[in-house]
C-alpha cells in the first residue's frame, strides 16, 4: 500500500492542469497593441489552446486508471478445495417429507409408522383371548441406505405357513368325514367326527352330525356318551339336555334323567317343553308338589296346551290340592288339544 501511496502523491504533483498551466504560462507574452481583427484570433487561440489542455488531462487519466489496474492487489484466491481423502463427508441435505405437506399431522404419523413392518400374529383361535403382542424395541428397526451396486435380479420371497388353528384341523377332519360318509364307508365317517371332536370338542356343528349318525344306527349307548360330554361342556344347549334326558328315561333312570335337567334349567326358563317334561319326571318320582311347579310354568308359558293343564291338574289331585286340580282338569278339555287317549283320562279325573 505504501507503494501505491507514493505513485499517487506523485501523479498529483505531476498533474496534467499544472503541466499545461506551466506551457501556457511560458507561451503567455505581451501583446501587441490589438489590431484590428487581432482579437477573434487570439480568442480562437485561447479555445484551441484549453481543448488541447483536456485533451492532455483525459490521456493522463486513462494512464492513471491503467497503472491503477496494473498495481491493484489481485482478487482473494478461490478457496483451496481439499484432497478427497481430507474433505470431512458433508452433512446430507434435508430431503423432503414423503408425506405431503397437506396431510395433517396424524395422517403423517400414521404413515411413517408403515415404516417399521412386524409380522402379523396368527389367527385367533377362538374362544382364546388375542396375546398382546410386545412392543418392538426402538433400537430393533434400522434404516440403511441400498448399496448402489447393489444387484439387478429377481427378489427371493421366503413364506413362512400360518400356524393351523384347532378348529382348522377339525374342519379337514370333518371333510374327510363326509366324504367318507356319502362313500358309503360310515364306520371311517364316525372315526372321522369323533377325531374332529377330539381337536375341537366344542364345534357344534360336527357334534350335531356324529348324534344322528349314532341315533340312526340305534347305538344309544354312544349317543349318551357324545350327549354327556356335549352337556358337561355346553350346558346352554337344552336340546341336548332334553334328548341325553330322554335315552336315560328309556334306560330307567328316572333320577340321572332328572339330574340332567335341572342341570340346564336355567338356560331353558322360557321353554314350555323343557318344563313340561320336568314335571313329568318329578310325577315319576313322586315329588308332586314339584311337578305342579313346573307345569305351573309350563301353562303360563304355552296357555293353549292341554296337556300342561291335564299334568298340572294331576300333581294337584296327587298332592291333595282337588278343587285346584279340577280346575286344571276343566282349563285341559276346554283347550281342544288333547288327543282321545287324554281327554278320556281328564274326564275320569272329573267323575
Amino acid at each position: 500500500m505504501s507503494l501505491i501511496n507514493d505513485m499517487l502523491r506523485n501523479l498529483e504533483a505531476k498533474r496534467p492542469d499544472d503541466l499545461a498551466r506551466q506551457s501556457l504560462q511560458r507561451e503567455i507574452r505581451s501583446l501587441p497593441p490589438e489590431k484590428k481583427g487581432q482579437g477573434k484570433k487570439l480568442l480562437l487561440l485561447l479555445v484551441g489552446g484549453l481543448v488541447v489542455a483536456g485533451a492532455v488531462v483525459v490521456h493522463q487519466a486513462g494512464l492513471l486508471d491503467v497503472s491503477l489496474s496494473v498495481i491493484a492487489p489481485p482478487p482473494p484466491p478461490a478457496t483451496l478445495v481439499a484432497p478427497p481423502e481430507l474433505v470431512s463427508p458433508a452433512a446430507p441435505a434435508p430431503q423432503a417429507s414423503p408425506v405431503d405437506a397437506g396431510v395433517p399431522a396424524d395422517e403423517s404419523l400414521r404413515l411413517s409408522s408403515n415404516l417399521a413392518v412386524v409380522p402379523l400374529p396368527a389367527a385367533p383361535v377362538l374362544g382364546v383371548p388375542d396375546p398382546v403382542a410386545p412392543p418392538v424395541p426402538a433400537t430393533s428397526v434400522r434404516t440403511e441406505a441400498a448399496p448402489a451396486s447393489a444387484p439387478q435380479g429377481p427378489v427371493k420371497i421366503e413364506k413362512s405357513p400360518v400356524a393351523a388353528t384347532p378348529r382348522d384341523r377339525a374342519d379337514a377332519e370333518y371333510r374327510k368325514a363326509e366324504m367318507a360318509l356319502a362313500s358309503g364307508r360310515s364306520g371311517e365317517a364316525l372315526d372321522g367326527m369323533r377325531a374332529a371332536l377330539k381337536i375341537d370338542s366344542g364345534y357344534v356343528q360336527v357334534r350335531q352330525a356324529l348324534l344322528r349318525q349314532l341315533l340312526d344306527m340305534r347305538r344309544m349307548e354312544d349317543a349318551m356318551v357324545v350327549l354327556q360330554e356335549g352337556v358337561d361342556l355346553m350346558p346352554a344347549q337344552t336340546g341336548w339336555a332334553m334328548s341325553l334326558a330322554r335315552l336315560q328315561l328309556e334306560q330307567g333312570d328316572l333320577a340321572a334323567a332328572d339330574r340332567t335337567l335341572a342341570r340346564s334349567q336355567a338356560y331353558a326358563e322360557a321353554n314350555a317343553d323343557y318344563a313340561g317334561f320336568q314335571g313329568h319326571l318329578k310325577s315319576r318320582l313322586g315329588a308332586h308338589r314339584q311337578a305342579a311347579v313346573h307345569y305351573q310354568r309350563a301353562s303360563r308359558l304355552v296357555p293353549n296346551e292341554g296337556r300342561w293343564w291335564l299334568g298340572l291338574g294331576l300333581a294337584l289331585e296327587a298332592d291333595g290340592r282337588i278343587p285346584e286340580a279340577r280346575d286344571a282338569l276343566r282349563r285341559a278339555l276346554a283347550t281342544g288339544s288333547l288327543n282321545a287317549e287324554l281327554s278320556a283320562v281328564a274326564e275320569q279325573h272329573l267323575r
